[in-house]
């Protein structure tokens, strides 16, 4: 009885199940969040007979490895008024068989379309009426051969006051296309912006046109292995990007390679295969430092520090950091370029090690600089915080020695970085 009155046990449903108890299924839920891989279901035809009778009810719908804009309307007739409830769609057709050209483009969307909250359309050939969408507050667009000219996606982002997300992933299919005749960025409502290029330029084109208001995020990640923060960023104005950083925290992570900056007006995520730490301090000083009071280190390659290192030795460039965290799989050490000048940067008061393997040399290592800091009276630490998932933290006789220069030794079981280091 608890099985069959607990409607979650029925909101999976495969066609490796008999025919009658995916029709009991679809009889028992509602809402139904529905994900079709169309190979397969050509092969059961009768599992999308049943589901057609409780088409009204999707809530959901992903459609996989579509080969045409047919399958899908063939599939839902009447697509999308047939489901007058549906909120969130996505068509994938990646990883499949090219999408077949000679068929329409996909085209469900006129001026009575249902009130979609959510869009993600990955390599699907598109067709304008997508466009005429006014309700959806998530849009994911990915498309190597995208069509459209620019300044018709810029209306839709533009006009669409309902949008907050929007992550686009367009190679433009002629250089004419992403030529933008605005004189002026366009305004909008979107809270977080992320843009993925395999070109600069087309990378710069979307960037340089769309003006996000303070307390937004701006995403940017490069697939180009000779391409840094200044061949993407060039061309966006300094009083646009102050608009949106004043950062007061950083996250460093070697694997993906990607850097965070967050603040109390907004926040930017670069990425790039070869992204290093002095890429984006040193060579594009438009970034205000200044007011940095955290920063996070992620180490997650399995050898090798020579991306880790470089981040540590630029901590020079913020004056007035508070807390360092370090998270690291590989044994090294961290400290070598602290050590040599332990009073820098003076209001660093908090360190934090997150999963890292403190050997007992590394914990002597610590304190030595610990006790460094401690005759510099400004310099000196206040707190050490240890976090581990495992439990394999240092041994009490090292962490007594500690706890002799720092007022807080503080040793937790964990995975995620504590909430309160600052």
């Amino acid at each position: 009885m608890l099985i069959i009155s607990t409607s979650g046990h029925w909101t999976s449903i495969s066609t490796g199940c008999s025919r009658k108890l995916v029709g009991l299924s679809l009889k028992r839920t509602s809402p139904l969040d529905v994900r079709v891989d169309m190979r397969r279901f050509q092969k059961d035809n009768w599992a999308l007979d049943l589901l057609r009778l409780k088409i009204q009810n999707i809530r959901s719908l992903i459609v996989l490895r579509p080969r045409d804009a047919n399958d899908v309307t063939t599939a839902f007739p009447d697509f999308p008024r047939s489901m007058p409830n549906l909120q969130s769609l996505e068509i994938s057709n990646s990883g499949g068989s090219d999408w077949d050209q000679s068929v329409d483009p996909f085209s469900p969307f006129g001026s009575s379309a249902c009130s979609l909250r959510c869009l993600t359309l990955d390599n699907i050939l598109l067709y304008p009426s997508f466009l005429n969408l006014r309700t959806l507050t998530t849009l994911y667009l990915r498309d190597h051969d995208f069509y459209l000219h620019l300044d018709t996606l810029l209306d839709f982002l533009e006009e669409n006051h309902s949008l907050q997300r929007v992550t686009l992933w367009v190679s433009f299919v002629e250089p004419s296309l992403h030529i933008s005749q605005r004189r002026s960025p366009i305004r909008n409502q979107l809270q977080h912006l992320s843009i993925s290029c395999r070109r600069v330029i087309q990378a710069q084109a979307l960037i340089t046109n769309i003006a996000l208001q303070r307390g937004a995020h701006l995403e940017i990640f490069c697939g180009l292995w000779d391409a840094g923060p200044n061949e993407i960023l060039t061309g966006i104005s300094t009083a646009h990007l102050s608009n949106l950083l004043s950062p007061t925290s950083i996250e460093y992570e070697t694997h993906p390679r990607r850097i965070r900056l967050s603040g109390p007006n907004g926040r930017f995520s670069f990425g790039s295969p070869l992204l290093i730490i002095r890429n984006l301090f040193i060579e594009f000083p438009l970034l205000p430092l200044a007011n940095v009071r955290e920063f996070h280190l992620i180490h997650r390659e399995t050898s090798g520090t020579s991306h880790l290192r470089p981040a540590i030795h630029h901590l020079s460039l913020f004056p007035n950091l508070e807390t360092l965290a370090i998270e690291c799989e590989t044994r090294t050490s961290y400290l070598p370029t602290l050590s040599s000048d332990p009073s820098s940067p003076p209001s660093l008061t908090t360190l934090a090690f997150l999963n890292c393997d403190l050997s007992e040399d590394f914990m002597e290592e610590l304190t030595q600089f610990a006790s460094d800091r401690k005759n510099t009276t400004s310099a000196r630490l206040h707190r050490v915080v240890i976090v581990d998932s495992d439990g394999k933290f240092p041994s009490p006789t090292s962490i007594k020695a500690l706890e002799k220069h720092v007022p807080i030794v503080d040793v937790r079981r964990g995975r995620e970085p504590p909430t309160d280091l600052t």
